[in-house]
């Protein structure tokens, strides 16, 4: 059989392009990370994949929701922590034995302008914000949730906490049992047009579960803004009323336990976030490791494989100048 130079030409020609396609996926293979560019290629790895990807994906989203709500759940607790620590000075400083005060009725009023300076403290810290944001406004996040009024009420979303009117009793106890649920990848799922509430994260916190509202039987309010404020009214009084100062005192204290447990719930809710970070978190791994099994390539491969297809190129390259010797054509000009 004669071998003709075309049929050289031909060969050499399909080999070095062989020899490209193989330096090209390659270095395709080396860049991604990936077994293959196409599905074609390995169908069934490529549709493993792909539910791979979409589960990373909406892992990704879940990560980034729980780091939000996070900061979201900081924001609540420290508001808790500084009210609490308000609290704390009243309980300690402004007993019934403290306003046995030896400079008598003007050491009583530096005290009751203290408690008011208090009021305003602890209203605004109620309206603390993350972003644009209410932390502490239930699920109405958009508007301010605490006022103190000119004549020292205390509005809950515009309701007075401490009415005595049963229908505002009822609503203020609905808005204390506000919800808003946030998907973290726990399954979320319905019942009956509702969240299951263990399906979901509940982001919200309604402020009146940290001060009260309501009176007690005897007629006492439950809200330690309003308590607060009742106690500097005494204090200003001529004659100062001890034992209806101990009583709101009294309540006062009471109510900053409550606060305390209010606390603790922020703590436990907390640790729960944490667990769902740490959940996501290895799940991300997983679903690398799973990704990487079905779909990757290993790098220390991929590198040597890349090597050794720029080698053979080169080295084709390098056979086709001696292939291709010089002819007449080459020397005319």
């Amino acid at each position: 059989m004669r071998i003709t130079t075309n049929m050289i030409r031909r060969n050499y020609q399909n080999n070095l392009g062989s020899a490209m396609s193989g330096l090209e996926q390659a270095r395709r293979q080396v860049e991604t990370g990936r077994r293959f560019g196409s599905s074609y290629e390995d169908p069934s790895a490529a549709a493993r994949g792909t539910v791979l990807e979409t589960r990373l994906a909406r892992n990704a989203d879940y990560t980034s929701t729980v780091k939000s709500i996070q900061k979201w759940q900081d924001t609540q607790e420290d508001t808790i922590t500084q009210l609490s620590s308000m609290a704390k000075s009243i309980g300690e400083d402004y007993s019934t034995a403290a306003m046995n005060d030896p400079t008598g009725e003007t050491g009583r009023s530096a005290y009751a302008q203290n408690l008011r300076a208090l009021q305003k403290s602890m209203i605004i810290t109620l309206n603390a914000k993350y972003g644009n944001a209410y932390v502490m406004a239930g699920s109405d996040a958009l508007n301010a949730p605490f006022e103190l009024s000119a004549d020292g009420k205390v509005l809950y979303r515009g309701i007075d906490v401490d009415s005595s009117d049963p229908d505002d009793q009822a609503v203020l106890a609905e808005l204390s049992r506000e919800t808003a649920y946030v998907d973290l990848g726990y399954g979320l799922t319905f019942s009956g047009g509702e969240v299951v509430s263990s399906s979901a994260f509940d982001s919200a916190f309604p402020g009146i579960n940290a001060v009260g509202y309501g009176q007690t039987e005897d007629g006492t309010s439950k809200n330690l803004i309003v308590l607060a404020g009742k106690m500097a009214d005494l204090l200003d009084e001529d004659v100062f009323n001890t034992e209806e100062y101990g009583k709101l005192w009294t309540q006062f204290k009471e109510g900053s336990s409550e606060m305390s447990n209010q606390l603790t719930g922020i703590g436990t809710k907390s640790q729960l976030l944490e667990s769902s970070l740490e959940r996501l978190q290895n799940e991300n791994l997983n679903i690398k490791e799973q990704y990487k099994g079905d779909v990757g390539i290993d790098e220390a491969e991929a590198i040597m494989n890349f090597s050794w297809a720029q080698y053979v190129y080169n080295a084709s390259l390098k056979i086709g100048t001696s292939i291709f010797s010089a002819s007449l054509l080459d020397f005319l000009k």
